[in-house]
């Protein structure tokens, strides 16, 4: 792959270009919320609930996203791994951070993120998007910081249209 990620090769598919994306006839019929790479490995697609498809979204492989939740997770102080439900027994309300709602939720399943989640989680996200980058920031450091700032645009149109953040 000339020394690209396997993130970095996903096409993603949203609601806006899924019509028109066919997949090859070895995958089950294409659902609009779900990116899928080359590899054919379905992803995620977080999106406001506004049932409108040019409403911005972020997406991520299942893996990159892991990623993403480990790093926002170190930059709270504490590792993802050692949580209940992520492979440790450390309970949540053991750690303090507004990021909860979107770090200890499954990955595709489970409850939307209400708009009231939304707003408590978007000032600390702004803080972590907000670092500041130049032509020396590490590329993945770079990934998560673009990926955190997508998802401010997200949850700030979760929150400005009352909608909840779907997980699809």
């Amino acid at each position: 792959m000339n020394g690209a990620s396997q993130d970095d090769c996903d096409a993603v598919i949203t609601p806006a270009t899924a019509r028109s994306f066919q997949l090859p006839s070895t995958f089950p019929a294409a659902d609009p919320v779900y990116s899928v790479n080359e590899e054919g490995l379905v992803g995620l697609n977080l999106f406001p609930g506004d049932d409108d498809i040019t409403s911005p979204d972020v997406s991520w492989s299942y893996t990159g996203f892991g990623v993403f939740r480990r790093w926002l997770a170190q930059t709270e102080g504490f590792t993802l791994e050692e949580m209940h439900g992520f492979g440790g027994q450390r309970p949540w309300n053991d750690v303090f951070t507004t990021l909860e709602p979107l770090l200890n939720h499954p990955d595709d399943d489970g409850p939307d993120l209400t708009p009231t989640q939304c707003a408590a989680i978007l000032p600390r996200l702004q803080e972590i998007a907000g670092q500041p980058q130049d032509a020396s920031t590490a590329p993945l450091l770079q990934r998560h910081i673009d990926d955190a700032r997508q998802l401010v645009v997200v949850l700030q149109l979760c929150i400005e249209k009352d909608v909840d953040l779907i997980f699809g």
